[in-house]
C-alpha cells in the first residue's frame, strides 16, 4: 500500500511531521509518497494545481492510499476526497479545514486581498518569498468547504493551543463528517511534543490495518 503526505502552506515535503511520516513508511516497508504542492511555483500558488496534482499521484497508484495532509495540505486532502478520489483513509493534522471559506474574510489576509501580493516567510528555503494574487483568484472556485461531508475514514488530530488554525474548524468538521474522528490535544499547530508524535505514529498504525 503507499502513503501519500502533503504539507501545509509556504513549507515543503522535508518539514518535520514529513520526515516523522517517512521514518515511520521507511521502517515498515510502505511506499511513501510526498510531493512538492508549491504549485505550479509558490508565488503562483494555487488550491486548483495542489488538487490535481494529488488526484494525479492517487490515479497513479494501483490500491488507494492514505492521506497524511498537514495544515493546508489537510485541506488538500479533503478537497481530494471531495472530488471524488477513491482514498483508504485519511490523518489530517491540524489542518486548515476552511481555508478557502476563511482567507476570503480574514483580517489577517486584508492586505493581501486588498494589494494582490504579500511577502511570506517559506520554511522550506529559510526565506521571505513573494506570494502574488493568483492564489486570491483562485479561492473563489473553493468556497463551500466548510460544508464538505465526506465518506472517507478519517482521524483529526488538533493542538488546542493551535494560535494558526482554530481547533474550532476541526470540531465542526468531525460534527458532520461521522466517518472522523478528531483528538484534541495539548499541543499547538506544530503537533510537535512526543504524546502529539506517538499517536500520530498509531494512526499510522491503525489506517494500514483498516
Amino acid at each position: 500500500m503507499d502513503l501519500i503526505y502533503l504539507h501545509g502552506f509556504s513549507s515543503s515535503p522535508g518539514g518535520n511531521k514529513g520526515r516523522v511520516t517517512r521514518q515511520w513508511a521507511e521502517a515498515r516497508g510502505i511506499a511513501f509518497h510526498a510531493p512538492d504542492l508549491n504549485l505550479p511555483t509558490f508565488e503562483t500558488l494555487t488550491i486548483t494545481a495542489q488538487v490535481e496534482a494529488v488526484e494525479a499521484l492517487v490515479r497513479s497508484l494501483p490500491d488507494p492510499p492514505v492521506l497524511v495532509g498537514s495544515s493546508l495540505g489537510g485541506f488538500i486532502a479533503t478537497a481530494v476526497a471531495h472530488r471524488g478520489s477513491r482514498l483508504k483513509a485519511m490523518i489530517l493534522l491540524a489542518p486548515a479545514i476552511h481555508f478557502a471559506s476563511r482567507r476570503l474574510v480574514d483580517t489577517g489576509w486584508a492586505a493581501y486581498r486588498a494589494q494582490g501580493e504579500m511577502e511570506v516567510f517559506h520554511h522550506g528555503v529559510g526565506k521571505p518569498m513573494r506570494l502574488g494574487p493568483d492564489l486570491l483568484r483562485d479561492l473563489p472556485s473553493w468556497r463551500g468547504d466548510d460544508a464538505w461531508r465526506l465518506s472517507v475514514p478519517t482521524v483529526v488530530l488538533h493542538g488546542r493551543a493551535d494560535a494558526a488554525v482554530p481547533v474550532a474548524e476541526s470540531e465542526a468538521y468531525t460534527a458532520r463528517n461521522p466517518e472522523a474522528t478528531l483528538h484534541v490535544l495539548d499541543d499547538d499547530h506544530g503537533l510537535l511534543a512526543l504524546p502529539s508524535l506517538a499517536l500520530l505514529r498509531a494512526q499510522l498504525e491503525a489506517a494500514f490495518t483498516l
